[in-house]
């Protein structure tokens, strides 16, 4: 029964980092400067691969903070920690859901942009790298709190790292798929469509540990 209610967590994580590195303000800008600048597809998989793992080393190194934090909440609580972090995932539900302007990245720069149109790859490069780098995924830290506080840090490490792993996989597949012109195939998500994945994920876990699921 343990098992399946670490699956929960598990899945809540691979779904909010699927919807996430499926965002078109994620891998629009990657593929609109590949077409800009003539990056041939090898230069455009060995980016996008740095970047998607930069971007997913952010929020795994940002969820193993939360992960501390979790663990420390059930050794100091013990019994009452699991009420708190249910608490905890309720009230960040409600804020994705309803303070849009407290959940969002960071601006990604478009061809449109000046320094875009700069004839120096390096600023194209430097720019995207930067606006990915330092837009982790926000939705996915309850899910690591919430795990470490019921599970334990070594199974909230496997739900950051799985996650982690699905964002880097998802997001280089997604660009050479619109770079091959498959765009048609990839879902033309917004940032609003996952703050609400984020909140519902998030409430249905909260709720789970609140209700007393699986003890």
């Amino acid at each position: 029964m343990n098992e399946t209610n670490f699956l929960w967590f598990l899945g809540a994580g691979i779904a909010t980092a699927v919807i996430h590195a499926s965002l078109p303000n994620h891998w629009f800008p990657i593929v609109a400067a590949a077409r800009l600048h003539r990056w041939s597809t090898s230069q455009l998989l060995r980016f996008t691969f740095l970047v998607a793992f930069a971007h997913a080393a952010v929020t795994i190194g940002l969820g193993v903070i939360v992960s501390l934090l979790g663990e420390g909440v059930a050794h100091f609580f013990r019994e009452s920690a699991a009420k708190i972090a249910s608490v905890v995932l309720l009230v960040l539900a409600a804020t994705f859901l309803f303070a849009p302007q407290l959940y969002g990245h960071r601006h990604i720069h478009h061809p449109e942009c000046e320094h875009s149109r700069d004839s120096s790859q390096i600023v194209t490069l430097a720019g995207l790298f930067a606006a990915l780098t330092l837009s982790p995924c926000e939705g996915l830290l309850p899910v690591f709190f919430a795990a470490a506080v019921k599970f334990g840090w070594f199974k909230a490490l496997t739900v950051i790292l799985v996650s982690g792993s699905f964002t880097v996989i998802l997001l280089v597949s997604v660009v050479m798929m619109v770079h091959k012109g498959w765009s048609r195939l990839v879902p033309q998500l917004q940032e609003k469509h996952e703050r609400f994945v984020a909140s519902i994920l998030t409430a249905v876990l909260g709720i789970l540990m609140l209700s007393g699921f699986g003890h």
